[in-house]
């Protein structure tokens, strides 16, 4: 990936050399050869935005979207840069979008085609669980269909909330890189559950004591907008929180790469910071404040409903109990990489967050979905582990109205707060960040539009 090259580097060579060199080269469409002179030109600070915006355009030429994104956000933030050149820019930078979009588009059909065209007994074979996931054998789904949990009971034999309840599993609801989730379905009741047990490098992380007593905190707390929390159960030793069951989640949401109506993200975003805010404002029967704090807030956190616009967080807590029980396990270069997109700067250099408390990277992985909410990309994209720390602690991402420029500049001016590296520079709570939205969308706050929902999900296929 091509970086603007700073001052400093190749201080013996004469600028206007590479500068001409440069354009010549554009002339003859070698865009390659003519980025590395222009940004050798930008390094002796010769008409560095200059150089810069030409090396954009070579990168855009070349279908190197990242690559023209970083070079014309470098022009667009400067800021001596005049009102008209950045307009220019901006224009650049949206037109750069709608063509990676295009791509994106184009790649998600042929997949889909190929899925269709797959023969059936291919499509129908049952999806194979690894050994870290759960311990039973043989390795498959049909291994765990039809298998009864019981619910888990600690050392002095009591369970969650007092009775033992078994719960056949029904079937399974998500394969994902850190967790399986099956459906359960109470034998007395019939009623039905979602089944959450962790799986690869987390699967062990947390001793059963501390889950046990994670989930009972969880239960105490009274929110229409955090993920309810059942019981505790086991197969074989594997636990599994028995919580509410929630069709869709944001990761289905963000997969067509599609930014949704603003009514419906401002929406959705409120509904969110009203789960950080019961989380974060928990108190305990002695009446002091719980400091619960997510710390792992991302797409597949994030639970809807089908038929209306209601969200509903989970897992909130947790991250900083498995921290605690398993540091290397937990350690973020043993995450997979696209859950690096949704950190905060202070998780990757401790020394950043200066002893503020937790709630501000809370509101930052905020910023990070609600960029996403309105802009269908995500805040951060990188393929390292060190790319990711450089973009999270080093750089601000595009600001939401260069990809939409439609997006009112308080929503931008919001999420751009929220994303400040430096932790003092963010709001102070996730009520602040409410009012602002109550105040400035009061119609959109107060009364959801189902059928917006609606056409948005036809739209991503959801529906």
């Amino acid at each position: 990936m091509v970086e603007p090259v700073t001052q400093g580097e190749f201080q013996a060579a004469d600028p206007i050399q590479f500068y001409d060199y440069g354009i010549a080269l554009m002339d003859g469409q070698f865009w390659e050869e003519a980025i590395q002179e222009l940004n050798m030109a930008a390094s002796l600070g010769f008409r560095r935005l200059k150089c810069w915006e030409y090396c954009g355009d070579c990168a855009s030429k070349l279908g190197k979207w990242d690559d023209a994104f970083r070079f014309y956000e470098y022009v667009y933030s400067d800021a001596d840069l005049a009102d008209e050149p950045k307009k220019a820019v901006l224009a650049k930078i949206s037109k750069c979008s709608q063509a990676q979009r295009k791509d994106h588009a184009g790649t998600t059909a042929t997949t889909r085609q190929l899925a269709k065209a797959q023969p059936e007994e291919q499509q129908d074979k049952p999806e194979l669980i690894s050994p870290s996931v759960l311990s039973i054998t043989p390795h498959s789904v049909d291994a765990v269909i039809g298998r009864t949990a019981i619910s888990w009971p600690d050392r002095m034999g009591r369970t969650l909330d007092g009775c033992t309840h078994s719960y056949r599993v029904a079937g399974l609801l998500h394969i994902g890189a850190s967790s399986l989730i099956v459906e359960l379905e109470e034998q007395a009741s019939g009623k039905k559950f979602a089944g959450q047990a962790f799986s690869g490098k987390l699967a062990d992380a947390l001793p059963a004591e501390k889950l046990a007593l994670w989930a009972k905190r969880q239960m105490l707390i009274n929110s229409r907008h955090l993920v309810r929390i059942y019981d505790l159960a086991s197969i074989d030793g594997r636990l599994f929180i028995v919580r509410e069951h929630l069709p869709l989640s944001l990761n289905d949401l963000f997969a067509a790469g599609v930014s949704m109506p603003i009514s419906l993200a401002v929406r959705l975003g409120h509904q969110l910071l009203e789960a950080l805010g019961d989380l974060h404002l928990h108190m305990a029967s002695d009446g002091r404040i719980q400091n619960l704090h997510h710390l792992d807030l991302r797409p597949s956190r994030v639970l809807l409903r089908r038929d209306k616009p209601y969200l509903k967080v989970y897992n909130g807590g947790l991250w900083k109990e498995m921290e605690a029980a398993d540091p290397a396990g937990t350690h973020l270069t043993e995450l997979p990489l696209p859950h690096l997109s949704y950190r905060a700067p202070e998780q990757f250099r401790t020394y950043l967050a200066r002893k503020r408390p937790p709630l501000f990277t809370d509101i930052y992985l905020f910023g990070t979905l609600f960029y996403e909410m309105l802009t269908g990309t995500p805040a951060f994209n990188a393929s390292s582990y060190r790319e990711y720390e450089i973009q999270h602690c080093e750089q601000y991402p595009p600001p939401p109205k260069v990809w939409r420029s439609e997006i009112p500049e308080t929503l931008n001016e919001l999420i751009m707060n929220c994303l400040a590296c430096d932790p003092m520079r963010r709001f102070r709570s996730a009520t602040q960040i409410s009012l602002i939205l109550e105040k400035s969308f009061p119609t959109e706050v107060a009364r959801p539009r189902d059928d917006l929902y609606q056409r948005f999900l036809e739209k991503v296929e959801l529906a």
